[in-house]
């Protein structure tokens, strides 16, 4: 063992069979993008992580890849710190689970035919929002030593009835380039562009409202002004007969919107009435199939204060 490098990554491949592959690997260049996993015919997508630095180059990985096209989970640890520009690349199957660092819940993506089956997450180490990684845990993704999982779902998960807006790991994206994973959140407006007051921070699971800005108490907060909205897109159609809202109760420096209307993608719409209060606000409605729904129109109670919401989920099933 004297001989193992101080910089190391296992990858632990576990197939149908209980049978499993190990493989080290450090500074390994980064594999051709030929073979990925929508571009094969036939068997089982192969469940590979890696994790590149800013140049494409990689740093953890493994080269196992047919040996592994069985595989329902995947398991990536290795011994390097973050650093920034750092990229976590899983290539899969169209409905995985993953968990990215210890500090974030699983994540239950949906990967549309666009992405090629790849999920490219960008570190939040060393971003260059004015408050960096803001949104996150202090010991999130810090520290040398890291474990990345990934797995395919299962029957009872893509079918059961669950909150489908739920997704830690969504990420900002220029306006020019559409979203290849799922659930994504956007708006037209976040306060002073800072990270803690973006779209996704009302589809990560933390429901934290009795105060706002950073970690625990993230938001979507948006600026003052009349036109706001929020979307998410679910990137498949899906059935969905429940809306839950948590309005961010930081008073008296917030207000709450008071009155909305959620816009869904096949022409419906459904007004709503909101309280004050700190805990979530259900809406129920017939179910609909849909692939995206928006909450705009919003009324601010006071419009001369902050509004915001701490979480936004959407209950229904899989349908795609």
């Amino acid at each position: 063992m004297d001989a193992v490098p101080k910089q190391f990554a296992r990858v632990v491949w576990t197939a149908f069979a209980a049978v499993s592959l190990c493989a080290f690997s450090s500074g390994i260049p980064a594999a051709s993008g030929s073979d990925t996993p929508r571009a094969r015919s036939g068997g089982k997508v192969p469940l590979r992580i890696s994790v590149e630095d800013k140049d494409g180059i990689k740093i953890a990985g493994s080269d196992v890849r047919d040996a592994a096209s069985s595989a329902t989970s995947a398991v990536l640890a290795f011994d390097r710190a973050y650093r920034a520009g750092d990229r976590i690349v899983i290539r899969g199957p169209q409905r995985i689970a993953v968990r990215l660092d210890k500090s974030m819940p699983e994540c239950l993506l949906f990967l549309a035919d666009s992405s090629l089956g790849e999920f490219d997450y960008e570190v939040p180490s060393g971003r260059s929002e004015q408050e960096t990684g803001s949104a996150y845990a202090p010991d999130g993704f810090a520290g040398k030593f890291h474990r990345v999982t990934v797995r395919a779902l299962d029957r009872n998960e893509r079918t059961g009835y669950r909150n489908l807006a739920l997704n830690p790991c969504d990420v900002l994206r220029p306006e020019e380039g559409p979203a290849s994973v799922f659930p994504h959140s956007s708006t037209n407006s976040y306060s002073r562009n800072l990270f803690d007051f973006a779209a996704r921070n009302a589809i990560d699971g933390m429901a934290q409202n009795g105060h706002h800005g950073v970690w625990p108490y993230q938001s979507w907060g948006p600026g003052l002004r009349g036109d706001l909205w929020w979307k998410l897109d679910f990137g498949r159609l899906v059935e969905v007969d429940n809306i839950r809202l948590m309005v961010r109760a930081d008073y008296p420096h917030d207000s709450y919107w008071n009155s909305a209307v959620v816009e869904f993608s096949d022409g419906s719409l459904l007004p709503i009435g909101m309280s004050s209060s700190a805990e979530f606000q259900a809406f129920d409605f017939s179910k609909r199939k849909i692939t995206w729904f928006r909450i705009t129109k919003l009324v601010a109670e006071n419009p001369a204060k902050w509004c915001g919401f701490v979480e936004v989920e959407a209950w229904g099933h899989d349908l795609k």
